[in-house]
């Protein structure tokens, strides 16, 4: 894994407390909580910072000194949430739209949505639809 890469979120985060959970916008802002090594992952993906920046992070955390297994707990920490597509790796820094950027209560719901329908993140809920029957 080149730790050059940066690494956005792809999903909306819930934060509450310490508990961090991914939010399924799709499906009725299901919540799937994250352990503490992915919520730490999810909480730095803002597509600014890189893989090295994250291990040099989760590195100084240890004044002790690191584990010997550090990086390869953080590289398939990562390497898991990818292939969830709950970050995405890019070689270029990038800025987060809105909803992506904070958590789901720090938003405004109809700005995030107004917003997410013209990204196509998501579709805008159907109208219902009434049929004309004659007796």
């Amino acid at each position: 894994m080149k730790h050059a890469y940066y690494f956005k979120r792809k999903t909306v985060y819930k934060l509450e407390g310490e508990i961090v959970s991914i939010v399924d916008v799709k499906e009725s802002n299901t919540l799937t909580q994250l352990d503490p090594w992915m919520a730490r992952v999810v909480l730095f993906a803002d597509g600014q910072h890189t893989i090295s920046q994250l291990i040099q992070l989760m590195t100084g955390l240890y004044p002790e000194g690191a584990p010997d297994n550090l990086i390869e707990t953080i590289e398939s920490v990562i390497t898991r949430l990818a292939d969830s597509d709950v970050i995405e790796l890019t070689i270029r820094s990038s800025l987060l739209p809105y909803y992506l950027r904070l958590p789901i209560d720090e938003q405004d719901p109809k700005k995030a949505t107004e917003i997410m329908i013209n990204d196509g993140f998501i579709q805008p809920a159907k109208q219902p639809t009434f049929n004309n029957y004659s007796s």
